[in-house]
């Protein structure tokens, strides 16, 4: 069992969370997992030409680059059907408008290519000036690129692709001989490490709020040794298997405060620029305390151990 003290936690690693609250701070059980998933990373180079597969708005890959917006923007400034998310599943974040342009005071290490397939999630990956090209895609479909096209493939959103098999040998074909594939995955332990086992004593409701529809756009999760599996169909070899996300981490995110994110956008979009920020800044201070001992990949508090709930899989070709 972890015992971490903040004293512990690298300055890199409390710089990298600040970066990640400062835009998600509404979400904050989300800025803590999207440190942990750059941590993972680290500082290994992604040498050009490189993809972004599913980049979204490209916050996650701009900031693990290095980037750095003012600390008035969030992602929160440009959402959409609020009145939908919780009932309907809808996504607040596609959406964008002529408004939106985060401030970039730090640009970072650009990247060949990003692809999605949200046109408003492109459109704001756009603003940053990260990616040199952006594509409309659907990973579920042949990826638009030659053979060998790539010496880096980055992912963290594979498990939502439903046609995997296909994803990971369009992966594998568009990688350099002696190129390196990134992905992030989550494990079906997951469903475990959620309240969704208690069902009988929650109910439905409970947990539809809580969990909005996120399992059912998993529809690729697995098990360490399926991925394996995956991998070998897709003639990809395993060079490095980094477990990033424990089961203390995964019961954290579980509920955080999605429940009740649409009704706090609202409530701080309705708020006088100056006023936002300053609620915004007492925010971030809070959870920094909060989150900094947990920013850890080891940091577990169950005594016994259980299968990490997300792994970075460093691949490379088969020769």
């Amino acid at each position: 069992m972890q015992t971490a003290q903040t004293e512990s936690i690298p300055t890199t690693v409390a710089e990298s969370l600040r970066k990640y609250l400062s835009c998600y701070w509404l979400r904050p059980e989300n800025a803590f997992w999207m440190t942990l998933r750059s941590e993972a990373l680290g500082n290994t180079e992604l040498p050009r030409p490189s993809i972004d597969l599913s980049c979204g708005d490209g916050i996650f890959s701009f900031i693990h680059a290095g980037g750095e917006v003012d600390f008035e923007f969030d992602v929160f400034c440009s959402v959409g059907r609020l009145e939908a998310v919780t009932n309907d599943h809808a996504d607040m974040f596609d959406h964008t408008d002529a408004s939106y342009g985060p401030p970039v005071r730090r640009s970072a290490h650009s990247i060949s290519c990003g692809t999605d397939w949200k046109q408003n999630l492109l459109d704001k990956a756009k603003k940053l000036d990260l990616y040199d090209e952006l594509i409309l895609h659907d990973s579920n479909e042949r990826l638009p690129f030659e053979n060998e096209s790539y010496q880096t493939v980055h992912c963290n959103s594979a498990y939502w692709v439903k046609n995997i098999d296909s994803f990971l040998a369009e992966i594998q074909r568009i990688l350099q001989p002696d190129g390196r594939a990134y992905l992030s995955v989550k494990l079906d332990c997951m469903r475990e490490y959620t309240l969704q086992p208690l069902r009988s004593s929650l109910g439905d409701r409970f947990l539809e709020i809580i969990g909005r529809g996120r399992f059912e756009t998993w529809p690729s999760v697995g098990s360490a040794e399926d991925w394996l599996r995956r991998f070998e169909r897709a003639n990809l070899d395993v060079v490095e298997a980094k477990p990033f996300i424990t089961r203390t981490h995964a019961q954290i995110w579980d509920v955080g405060l999605r429940p009740i994110a649409p009704m706090l956008v609202k409530m701080a979009n309705g708020l006088r620029p100056e006023n936002r920020a300053a609620i915004k800044r007492e925010w971030v201070e809070l959870f920094m305390d909060l989150l900094t001992p947990i920013c850890r990949a080891d940091f577990d508090l169950f005594t016994t151990s259980s299968e990490p709930a997300e792994i970075l899989y460093v691949l490379a070709p088969k020769e």
